[in-house]
Formats: C-alpha cells, sequence, structure tokens
C-alpha cells in the first residue's frame, strides 16, 4: 500500500483522501457526541456553524483531515526534508489523527492544527532569508489563530521565538514582529467582545478557565489502556526513528524545529484544563514527519508489511472486534 504513495504526483494525492475515508469510517457507524469542552472561539464559531448533523460534520472533517495531509505533504517537500519525495508525511498524519475512536469527532485540537501546519511552514520559510518579514509576522499570525480554536496553542508561541534563535541571528526587532502577528487575532477577538458587552465573559470562559496544572481526566478501563498503548508506540517510532537525514546545517536546523515542536505538544499536557484522550491530537503534527523517518529508515518490504499490521489493527480496533471491555 505505501508504494502508492512513495511519489509526489499531484493526482495521486485523492489516493490520500480514499485512505482517510476508510480509516475513519467507522465514525459514520457511531453517532459520537461533538464535545465542546476545552474550545476556543474560533471553534465553537465553527461547530455551531456545522450543526447538529453528524454526517455533515463528518464529511467536514474528513476533508479537514485530507486538506491538512496535503499541507503536511507540501510542507515536507517544500523544504526537502527527506531525502525520497513522497506523500507519506500526509499518510502518516492521516493514520496518527484516525488512530483511536476519540480523534474521529470534528475537535478543536484537529481544527487548530491547520494553523499550526501553516506556522512551520511559514517558521522554516525564514532559514536564513534576507527578506523573510512576511513570514515571520504570519508564523506568529498563524499560531495565535490556533490559540482561538484550542487554548493549549498558546504554548506555541515559544516555538516561533525558538525558531529565530535556531533558523537565523535573533533579533529583537524580529521577535517584535513575531508578537505582533501573535497577538492580532487575539485584539480582533477583543474588540469584537468589547464592542458585543462581552469582554468579561470572553477572557475568563475561552481563557481564564482554560488553564490547570496537571488536570487529566481520562476514563480508566481497558479501552482506554490500550488507546494509550498504540500513541505510545508511536511516539517512541517517531522519538526513535534511526533515519539518515541530510547531514546539512539547514535539514539538521529543520528537524530540530520538529523535535521542539513534539517537546512543546508535549509541555501542553501540563497546563491544559481537563485533559482528554483527544488533546493527543496536539503531537500529530509534528510526529508525522518524525514517524515518515521511521519508515523510511526501514526496507520497502518491512514497511509495507508494518504499516499493512499497523492499519489492520487500527480498523479492528475501530469497529470493536476485539470487545475489549471499558
Amino acid at each position: 500500500m505505501l508504494s502508492i504513495f512513495r511519489t509526489n504526483q499531484a493526482a495521486y494525492s485523492l489516493f490520500l483522501l480514499l485512505y482517510a475515508l476508510v480509516l475513519r469510517i467507522s465514525y459514520f457507524f457511531n453517532a459520537y457526541p461533538v464535545d465542546m469542552a476545552n474550545d476556543g472561539i474560533l471553534s465553537v464559531l465553527v461547530k455551531n456553524g456545522l450543526g447538529n448533523n453528524y454526517v455533515v460534520t463528518g464529511i467536514a472533517t474528513l476533508l479537514i483531515v485530507f486538506v491538512q495531509s496535503i499541507l503536511i505533504n507540501h510542507l515536507a517537500n517544500k523544504y526537502r526534508l527527506f531525502k525520497e519525495v513522497s506523500l507519506l508525511p500526509g499518510l502518516f498524519y492521516i493514520l496518527l489523527v484516525s488512530a483511536i475512536q476519540d480523534f474521529l469527532p470534528i475537535s478543536s485540537i484537529l481544527l487548530g492544527n491547520t494553523f499550526l501546519i501553516l506556522a512551520l511552514t511559514s517558521l522554516l520559510g525564514i532559514f536564513k532569508s534576507a527578506k523573510c518579514a512576511d513570514a515571520i509576522f504570519n508564523v506568529g499570525f498563524w499560531l495565535g489563530a490556533a490559540a482561538l480554536f484550542y487554548n493549549a496553542f498558546i504554548l506555541f508561541l515559544f516555538l516561533g521565538l525558538l525558531g529565530l534563535m535556531v533558523l537565523r541571528s535573533f533579533k529583537v526587532r524580529e521577535a517584535i514582529m513575531m508578537i505582533s502577528g501573535y497577538v492580532l487575532p487575539f485584539i480582533f477577538a477583543t474588540f469584537y467582545f468589547f464592542w458585543n458587552d462581552q469582554l468579561a465573559v470572553y477572557w475568563d470562559t475561552y481563557f481564564f478557565k482554560q488553564f490547570s496544572f496537571i488536570d487529566f481526566r481520562l476514563a480508566g478501563g481497558g479501552n482506554t489502556y490500550y488507546k494509550l498503548i498504540i500513541l505510545a508506540i508511536f511516539f517512541a517510532m517517531g522519538l526513535f526513528n534511526g533515519y539518515s537525514f541530510e547531514k546539512s546545517y539547514r535539514i539538521r536546523n529543520f528537524i530540530n524545529i520538529f523535535y521542539s515542536t513534539l517537546f512543546i505538544s508535549g509541555f501542553t499536557f501540563l497546563f491544559q484544563d481537563n485533559i482528554q484522550l483527544s488533546h493527543f491530537l496536539i503531537i500529530a503534527t509534528p510526529l508525522s514527519i518524525l514517524l515518515t523517518a521511521r519508515f523510511l529508515a526501514m526496507s520497502k518490504t518491512t514497511a509495507e508489511l508494518f504499516h499493512l499490521f499497523i492499519f489492520i489493527a487500527i480498523m479492528l480496533f475501530q469497529f470493536n472486534v476485539f470487545n475489549i471491555p471499558s
């Protein structure tokens, strides 16, 4: 199956949509409730706009995941992260965000991931670039927009500032430029709620109440444990990928950015209120790149067999074939 995606031809991207549909098809047989907990203001607007029809919501979520996979592939191939140009980064992103049932409904984190991907694409573009003021501003703006979908993305401002230090010589002027872009979405939201005399409610509901220290709300039982095991396997494979990246200064710095993104993603677990399993979606963007590296480090035959095993296991678990008790 992976051989289909070891190409960068645009027409083959449609197979990513089919891949996502197959992995997420169980959603349409189980009317998962839309979880509004921890939603940012933009997530509330999107979910209210989609309504309560789970078929419409499911199709919209499927298309969002497909578009995100295209953006991931664009990022990886534009900056030549791997020696092999392919559609695999997008494929593994789809695999990650469809790995467990909790990831299938539309969620604020999934929506926010779109803007994290855009921010990373802009961030890598500033590497030793003489004229990149717009890209620096855009990094901040996309991260600020992501935070209006899900509050934990606020912490990714540190990623943007770290990128200024890793990818170029740090300048205070450029940091201010990025922070200006970052606060702009918050300024828009603040003015809107101020105009509607709801400013205090906005900051209390969508900001102050969203933070808590180590507030995990995971259900117990075998069902949760198997999901955590699946996620732990993916995390270990990505973290210890064994891939021989190009030794150029440029590529090493790019990969360090993805490791830093993964670290900051993990850091959000300490401060976000009401942590559910869906919060693990926040690691999907950096982990999809590192997981791609793990499979590219394997022989093609081994990679095919291992992916097929994971794919079948996810499908069986999603349809509760093993009937694991809760």
